[in-house]
């Protein structure tokens, strides 16, 4: 039969392992007598299966046990020595039978003491070994492998397995006989000792294909482990098998969604894994894997998922552990408001989450939106207006998912860096709207709005605000607004809500000055009262209704919140780093003024 061999699969097909050659490889079976073992080549059935969960695990190694259990099921005849056991081979193991005939037909042997270790990992070297014994014709070829000189113990069956095109070498000219034998490897070197192959049209074509989670079909032994793990028939035209017939996969997953090794599956009533569809919004690829559109966020968020989520947990189990995981394993980066009118705004926001470990809201909703996606659930990032427990409003970032028709919010960041910064613990894990202690409005569609009428920042005011910052201004950018009886009517623009947390103080001039990123908390506000007005009034009523938290994503604790007047001018001070700085400034440049 023409081999059909990739470079890719030259490079990985380098063989087997290494032990005495007594542990692995009995001695020649060509003597008067001996039993001759034959393998099937004419029927293509299942000789290696998957796990539970459907998948292969291309890169574990192989035991002896296994190995001799792999072999065993393809031998056409049973050997006539069947007693033959080793000490640490109980006779009801199930590799049992399978080592008496490989110990039958002197294809392995044992150790000197008795032992065959069966739970030991076998080399490359020794397959190719156990291999080398069955009948076959002597070809012989010049090619050497550099670290299997002649004076190695399976040099011979080395060449032998070169000479017959079972195995190759990597580019280095290595064959690295001691490496413990892969699965992948495995299923590549025996299908090509049973001249079989799997067939690329029908992988590729045909619905109830094994779909194995941890193999993609850009594997280089992805039809070497489907020609192993199927029972099929064929036909064989110019050297080229062709599938005839297959038996359709079946896991044995319950029907729904599946997570394996991090990344999300979907198994439909008749047991066998959905692929090219898209169901409850979340698109399935060719290889059955839900993916994000984005390969390198599907490489992200495969091991955060997978890392966090523990067998036997229920959907909304997973769903909260992922929430769990959003929430605990992230820091806090004001980088201010995102272009959400670019075309996957949130796939950059959750790749560089992943990446950096730090964001603001739409970081975190992008983020949390997609591991629940990666569990199953249908959803969505929604950017709108965060409202803080005293009422102040932001825009802020969120994310919706609609459970049995109702709509829940979660807010991991919200809850993340409260706790961190304030001690204020909440809980925002699925909530409908209205019914978490903090709000979110949906944005309605954009207006025109109308130009605000903006009087002129008092020339004194600003001055003053000057001198307060003295010589720690703040780190980021701020912007000065001048404050005005009225502001915000339009319902475009910030009214004194905002900046005061009330509209019942009643003041002559009045001027805020706010980091101009709303992800960012700082404030400094200086209002001057009428003559004669309640100063102490207004000074009460301020700190009653100034809210700390009114940036939603970050806030000020409640310590650094400063109020304070002299005479008839009142300073509102919310910073974390340089209140008492800025409140010193104020008491004593007031006093001068």
């Amino acid at each position: 039969m023409k081999k059909r061999l990739t470079a890719a699969s030259l490079a990985a097909l380098m063989a087997v392992t290494t032990l005495p050659i007594s542990a692995c490889a009995a001695a020649s079976n060509e003597t008067d007598g001996a039993p001759v073992p034959q393998l099937n080549t004419a029927d293509h059935m299942q000789y290696m299966n998957g796990y539970a969960d459907g998948t292969f695990r291309p890169d574990i190694p192989i035991i002896r046990a296994e190995a001799c259990k792999l072999i065993a099921s393809l031998l056409t005849t049973k050997a006539a020595n069947g007693d033959h056991l080793f000490t640490d081979v109980d006779v009801s193991a199930w590799y049992a039978d399978a080592v008496r005939q490989m110990a039958g037909f002197g294809l392995v042997s044992g150790y000197a003491d008795g032992t065959f270790l069966p739970d030991m990992a076998i080399t490359r070297a020794e397959f190719v070994t156990i291999l080398a014994r069955f009948p076959h014709d002597d070809i012989g070829t010049e090619r050497t492998f550099a670290d299997v000189p002649a004076s190695h113990w399976a040099h011979g069956a080395v060449q032998t397995a070169l000479a017959q095109g079972w195995i190759s070498g990597d580019p280095s000219g290595l064959f690295r006989p001691d490496d413990p034998i892969t699965r992948a490897e495995t299923v590549a070197i025996l299908n090509r000792v049973l001249g079989r192959a799997g067939d690329a049209v029908t992988a590729a074509t045909s619905e109830g294909i094994r779909i194995m989670p941890d193999v993609p079909d850009t594997h280089w032994a992805y039809l070497d482990m489907l020609e192993a793990t199927t029972d099929h028939e064929y036909e064989i035209t110019d050297g080229i098998e062709s599938w005839t017939g297959f038996d359709r996969e079946v896991s044995g997953l319950a029907e729904g969604w599946q997570n394996i090794s991090g990344m999300l599956f979907h198994v439909n009533a008749d047991g066998q894994f959905d692929h090219n569809v898209v169901i409850d919004n979340l698109e399935l690829d060719r290889n059955g894997r839900y993916t994000t559109g984005s390969e390198e966020l599907d490489r992200l968020l495969a091991p955060a998922v997978g890392n966090v989520l523990k067998d036997g947990l229920t959907q909304m189990e997973r769903l909260r552990a992922v929430y769990l995981y959003a929430k605990g394993s992230f820091g806090y980066l004001g980088i201010g408001e995102v272009d959400t009118s670019k075309a996957g705004w949130e796939i950059e926001q959750a790749i560089n989450m992943l990446k950096t470990g730090r964001g603001n809201c739409y970081s975190w909703a992008s983020l949390f939106t997609y591991l629940a996606r990666q569990v199953g659930y249908d959803a969505k990032t929604v950017v709108g207006t965060g409202v803080s427990p005293k009422g102040s409003e932001s825009v802020h970032a969120w994310t919706e998912i609609t459970i049995d028709g109702t709509a829940y919010t979660f807010d991991p960041q919200i809850e993340s860096v409260y706790a961190a910064r304030y001690d204020e613990y909440y809980d925002l894990f699925m909530k409908p709207y209205g019914e978490a202690e903090w709000g979110y409005k949906k944005s309605d569609e954009p207006q025109s709005p109308e130009e605000p009428q903006e009087p002129e920042a008092d020339a004194a005011l600003v001055s003053l605000m000057e001198k307060v910052y003295g010589n720690k201004p703040y780190g980021g950018m701020v912007m000065q607004t001048p404050l005005y009886s009225g502001m915000g009517a339009d319902g475009m623009s910030r009214g004194l809500q905002w900046y005061l947390g009330t509209e019942d103080i009643a003041f002559e001039a009045g001027l805020a000055s706010e980091s101009a990123i709303t992800s960012q908390a700082h404030s400094v506000v200086l209002l001057r009262l009428a003559d004669g007005a309640d100063v102490d009034a207004a000074k009460s009523k301020l700190a009653e209704s100034v809210d700390p938290r009114k940036w939603i994503c970050v806030g000020v604790a409640d310590e650094n919140v400063k109020i304070d007047s002299v005479g008839n001018l009142v300073c509102v001070i919310m910073d974390d780093e340089n209140a008492d700085y800025y409140l010193e400034n104020f008491r004593s440049i007031a006093v001068a003024e």
